[in-house]
């Protein structure tokens, strides 16, 4: 990963937010039926520094490339489960760079700070996230015949 680009708390950087939000209604709430302004009132308050939900960006040269999240929950079949990271997203032109890894260790990271033993998400994507050392942990369904795949991280196996 260039070694210019910085993964930052959304919080200490609020003049992204509405890129953020357009990244999350673009890529994911257009095919639930959700609408930007509700990106964008998820994404203001997703900005927390010590607890969940936060946000975290990618930034090179003051250009936002990156995004992720830290929830309590982003499955509702599976509300025993938390926290999550979600809607993690790379700009195009930057995707292959470590960026996305980066991303998801800075989570990683974030929530063994705040004590949680394991982290989960879920994903229609294989052998990307295993890379990282997350394991498939199941199958769940989503509405309609869909289906989706969780992983979990544990951060208790860390050192």
């Amino acid at each position: 990963m260039d070694k210019n680009i910085k993964i930052i708390n959304l919080a200490s950087e609020p003049k992204f937010v509405e890129q953020v939000a357009k990244w999350l209604y673009d890529e994911w709430d257009t095919n639930d039926g959700r609408n930007y302004a509700d990106a964008l009132y998820r994404t203001k308050h997703s900005m927390c520094k010590d607890r969940v939900p936060q946000t975290y960006i990618a930034v090179l040269g003051g250009e936002l490339v990156g995004t992720v999240h830290i929830w309590n929950n982003d499955l509702k079949c599976r509300q025993d489960l938390t926290p999550w990271i979600a809607a993690l997203y790379v700009k195009e032109k930057h995707r292959g760079k470590g960026i996305g890894t980066a991303l998801q260790l800075k989570c990683i990271e974030a929530v063994r700070k705040m004590g949680y033993p394991k982290l989960y998400l879920i994903t229609d994507h294989e052998n990307y996230y295993e890379k990282t050392g997350w394991e498939f942990l199941e199958t769940a369904p989503l509405m309609g015949e869909k289906t989706t795949r969780i992983y979990q991280f544990d951060i208790s196996m860390m050192k």
